[in-house]
């Protein structure tokens, strides 16, 4: 009997040492379904009666455009890219003057030439000193033909060196659409479309000193003196920038920078109007009518959408030693801007811990939104503690 028992004894003990040594199960994480969510409304841009368009919001992936996008004259929204080589090639701080220009004899003909013409201008004399903040001013303020020109060959020794050189720049910034024959955009031969024309406004745009420059109702040069803006409407409406372009060819075009609340913060709204038709005195004015309400149709096109709460429960890590379950939350709001009716998609990518244990906080995965802007993603985290197996747990535990 005495041999018996002790054989019990051991069998228990051996069987209590192999309860103790099993390992304890994995957790296990189910997640909820996570329906995908619907932005309210309906987006619906009237479109101008022009050519083609393009319009989109900064920090916005998203771009619309209407027209068909094919190849038409820009007139002088073309001296956009004039400015943006030459800033590319002599950068200036955002107040900074930069180098001396001294205005030739050529440079000076070239203004009599454009004044016989009735092209736009800026007034230069042979021996004048403008900086090369004044010329860009001249340049996009009163759009003068003859300091474009002034600009290409004091940029790059003639007006056809500087043309090759616009062309390679748009091919590297991706503008595929687009072809430059002068530098000012007066030859109906300078094409674009809008959506080629939109990737320049936001690079240009990137550059202080030519934002800065394109805000401005008027500057003052030495000869000339005071020059106004052809849009006399910026800094008004919003309206900060960037080039107007008006002429038989090209009819009314404006590339612009408006100002508007959109999805509750004030965000400039990028965009570009080719080819609205007017009468000739108007088509400066139609052009940036169109633009403004494409502006203004943004802020009713794009909003801010949380599709995911803060706390937001997506899912449970069963505990088999307590016999509970622990939830696993959103730890921030998951929002972005989003167009009004677009379905935002959800995925949600989750893992159970591979210890034992977890504590409070600790995360187990992320849900992300297609739909949205960038980085429309939010970490989920355990929202309590396991705590660890008792000893009485992992000895009775079947």
């Amino acid at each position: 009997m005495l041999a018996a028992a002790g054989v019990l004894v051991v069998a228990v003990v051996v069987a209590g040492v192999v309860q103790l040594m099993r390992p304890v199960p994995s957790l296990s994480l189910t997640t909820n379904f996570v329906t995908p969510a619907a932005q309210p409304g309906t987006a619906h841009i009237s479109w101008p009666r022009a050519r083609e368009a393009a319009v989109t919001v900064d920090g916005f992936d998203k771009v619309w455009s209407s027209g068909g996008q094919a190849e038409v004259p820009t007139a002088s929204v073309a001296k956009m890219m004039t400015a943006y080589v030459v800033l590319r090639d002599h950068p200036l701080a955002a107040d900074a003057d930069g180098p001396v220009i001294t205005v030739s004899a050529e440079d000076a003909a070239e203004y009599r030439s454009d004044v016989d013409d009735d092209d736009s201008n800026a007034k230069v004399a042979a021996g004048e000193r403008l900086t090369e903040r004044e010329a860009i001013e001249a340049l996009l303020l009163p759009s003068a033909d003859n300091i474009a020109k002034l600009l290409a060959n004091w940029d790059d020794g003639s007006v056809g060196a500087f043309t090759v050189k616009m062309n390679e720049v748009a091919r590297s910034l991706g503008m595929d659409h687009t072809d430059y024959t002068d530098p000012s955009g007066l030859a109906a031969s300078t094409v674009s479309t809008a959506l080629d024309q939109l990737i320049l406004v936001r690079k240009a745009m990137a550059i202080p000193a030519f934002a800065r420059i394109v805000a401005m109702p008027s500057a003052t040069i030495p000869v000339a003196g005071v020059i106004k803006n052809y849009n006399s409407e910026t800094g008004q409406n919003g309206i900060v920038g960037v080039k107007t372009g008006t002429d038989t060819a090209a009819q009314g075009c404006w590339a612009f920078a408006v100002q508007r609340e959109v999805g509750g913060t004030k965000r400039d709204v990028y965009g570009v109007v080719l080819g609205a038709p007017a009468s000739f005195s108007q088509l400066g004015p139609t052009a940036i009518a169109a633009g403004v309400r494409l502006a203004d149709a943004m802020t009713k096109t794009v909003h801010t959408m949380t599709v995911l709460p803060a706390g937001t429960v997506v899912g449970r890590i069963i505990v088999p030693w307590s016999k509970t379950t622990v939830p696993v939350v959103t730890t921030q709001d998951l929002r972005g801007l989003a167009v009004a009716g677009t379905r935002v998609g959800l995925s949600t990518q989750t893992q159970a811990p591979d210890t034992e244990s977890f504590d409070d906080g600790d995360q187990v995965g992320e849900v992300s939104a297609s739909g949205l802007t960038a980085d429309a993603t939010t970490p989920v985290v355990t929202a309590g503690s396991s705590g660890s197996p008792s000893f009485l747990w992992r000895l009775l535990r079947r």
